[in-house]
C-alpha cells in the first residue's frame, strides 16, 4: 500500500468529517439568505471553521495528518493565530486602512468574537500549502541557490525595521511594505533558531518549492477572506488610500497582491512563536492582546449590530408600536415600505417613513445607530440627504473622536449616491414612498 494512502478507516472517518463540515457550511449559508439571527452577524466565523475542516480532512485523505489528531498543537496554532493577526492591528491603528462594523453590542461578545476569527487566520494560510504539498505540487522546484551569510541577515532585519519605520511615519504611501517588513524582521530570527522551517534557508539551498506553495495558499485563503467577508454582516471595510474607488468584494484589486505575502509572514511568526509556547510566552500574549483588543474597541470598530431601542430619530412610542408589530430588525425594517410599516404598526405616514429612513440610515454601509444619531442631529435624516451632501461637511457634523475618519464617510457617501441613483424618484405629495431596500454592501 502507497505510504501516503490512509487506511479504510482513517478515510472512512476523514469522508464523514469532511460531508459533515459542508453540511455545515451550507446551512450557515441558507440561514444568513434568510436573515436568522445572529448568523448574519457571525457569519465569517461559521463559514471559515468548516471550511478550514474540509482543508484538513482533504489533506487525510490524501495521506496526511489531520490537526484534530493533535489538540494541543491546534490550540497553539489557533492562539498564536490570533495574536499573530492582533499584531497587525497593532498596526493598523497607525494605519487605518480598514475598519470593522456591525459588530456584536456586547464587548465580552465582540471580544471572544474576535479571537475566534482571527484564529482562522494561520490555518487559512497553513493548511491549503499542506494540502499542495500533500498533492506533490513543486515538491521538487528547484533553483540556483543564493549565498546567505550571517550579515545577510542583519541587512534583512534593519531594512525590515527600517521599512517598518517608514510605514509608521507616512502610512498613506507606504502602508503596502507592511506585508514584507515584518517578514523582513522575523525571518532572520527563525533562520536563526529554526532553519528546517527557515524560508531564508529554503532560498539559501535553492528550495523554492515551499515558498511557491505559500504564495499561492496565500491568494487562496485571501479570495476566502475577502468573500466570506463580503457576505457576512459583521464585517471590515477598507479605507486604503489611493485605491478606493475601484473594489472587488471590499478590497482593491492591487491589495489582493499582499495576501500572498503575508502568507509567508504568517509562516515564520508562527512557527518562531509556537516554539516557544510556554505560560510565561502565553501569559504575555494575553496581556498584549487585551491591549490591542482595547485598541481596536477605540480606533477600528466604527459601528455594533443596530438596534431598534436605539434607532435615532424616532420616538418612544413609535418604537413601542414597532416592537409590538414584531418590526424588531432594523434590517428589515429599512427594507419594508413605509405603506406596509404604517399598516402593521398603525402609524401615521409621517411616523412610518421617519422610522423606515433612520433604519435606512443606520443599516447603509455600516453606519449604525451611533453615526446615524449624529447625522441626524446635524440635519442629515435620510440616505438622499446624505447622498447630496460634500464628505467633507458631512465630516464636520459626525466627527467626534477616532470614528468615522474623512474616508469612512467618504465610503457612507458613495453608498448613498449609489442608493439614490438605484431609487426612482417619488412624487411630491403626501403618498407614502415605497423605494427599494438600502445599499447593504
Amino acid at each position: 500500500m502507497d505510504a501516503r494512502t490512509p487506511t479504510a478507516s482513517v478515510a472512512a472517518v476523514a469522508r464523514v468529517r469532511l460531508a459533515a463540515a459542508a453540511v455545515v457550511l451550507i446551512a450557515a449559508a441558507v440561514l444568513l439568505a434568510y436573515e436568522v439571527p445572529p448568523v448574519p452577524t457571525w457569519f465569517y466565523v461559521l463559514a471559515w471553521y468548516p471550511t478550514l475542516a474540509i482543508l484538513d480532512q482533504t489533506i487525510v485523505l490524501a495521506g496526511g495528518e489531520s490537526l484534530l489528531a493533535r489538540p494541543r498543537d491546534l490550540a497553539v496554532m489557533l492562539w498564536w493565530s490570533a495574536i499573530i493577526w492582533l499584531l497587525f492591528e497593532a498596526i493598523n491603528v497607525r494605519l487605518q486602512d480598514w475598519y470593522y462594523v456591525f459588530l456584536p453590542v456586547g464587548r465580552l461578545e465582540r471580544w471572544i468574537g474576535i479571537l475566534v476569527s482571527l484564529a482562522t487566520v494561520v490555518p487559512a494560510v497553513l493548511l491549503p500549502e499542506r494540502l499542495l504539498e500533500r498533492l506533490g505540487l513543486w515538491r521538487d522546484l528547484r533553483f540556483r541557490p543564493v549565498v546567505l551569510e550571517p550579515r545577510h541577515l542583519r541587512i534583512a532585519t534593519w531594512v525590515g525595521w527600517g521599512l517598518l519605520a517608514a510605514v509608521v511615519a507616512l502610512p498613506r504611501y507606504f502602508y503596502p511594505l507592511t506585508w514584507c517588513a515584518v517578514w523582513l524582521i522575523v525571518e532572520p530570527l527563525l533562520h536563526g533558531r529554526d532553519p528546517a522551517r527557515s524560508l531564508f534557508a529554503d532560498i539559501a539551498q535553492g528550495r523554492w518549492g515551499r515558498m511557491a506553495r505559500l504564495l499561492v495558499a496565500g491568494l487562496f485563503a485571501g479570495a476566502l477572506w475577502e468573500t466570506f467577508n463580503a457576505l457576512a454582516r459583521g464585517r471590515w471595510i477598507y479605507t486604503v488610500p489611493f485605491l478606493d474607488d475601484l473594489k472587488i468584494f471590499e478590497m482593491p484589486p492591487l491589495g489582493f497582491l499582499g495576501f500572498p505575502l503575508f502568507a509567508l509572514e504568517a509562516w515564520s511568526l508562527y512557527h518562531l512563536l509556537a516554539a516557544h509556547t510556554n505560560r510565561r510566552s502565553l501569559l504575555g500574549s494575553a496581556v498584549f492582546a487585551v491591549l490591542v483588543l482595547v485598541g481596536v474597541d477605540h480606533w477600528t470598530v466604527s459601528s455594533t449590530v443596530p438596534r431598534l431601542a436605539e434607532l435615532p430619530g424616532v420616538t418612544n412610542a413609535v418604537l413601542s408600536r414597532l416592537r409590538q408589530a414584531g418590526w424588531t430588525d432594523v434590517f428589515r425594517l429599512a427594507r419594508a415600505s413605509a405603506a406596509e410599516i404604517a399598516y402593521r404598526a398603525n402609524l401615521s405616514p409621517a411616523d412610518a417613513r421617519a422610522a423606515r429612513e433612520a433604519a435606512r440610515l443606520a443599516t447603509l454601509r455600516g453606519i449604525g445607530t451611533a453615526h446615524a444619531a449624529a447625522l441626524i442631529g446635524g440635519g442629515i435624516a435620510t440616505v438622499d440627504q446624505l447622498a447630496a451632501a460634500a464628505p467633507d461637511s458631512v465630516w464636520r457634523i459626525v466627527r467626534h473622536g477616532p470614528r468615522p475618519t474623512l474616508p469612512e464617510v467618504r465610503v457612507w457617501v458613495r453608498a448613498a449616491r449609489d442608493a439614490a441613483a438605484a431609487t426612482p424618484a417619488q412624487a411630491p405629495g403626501p403618498g407614502l414612498p415605497d423605494t427599494p431596500s438600502p445599499d447593504r454592501r
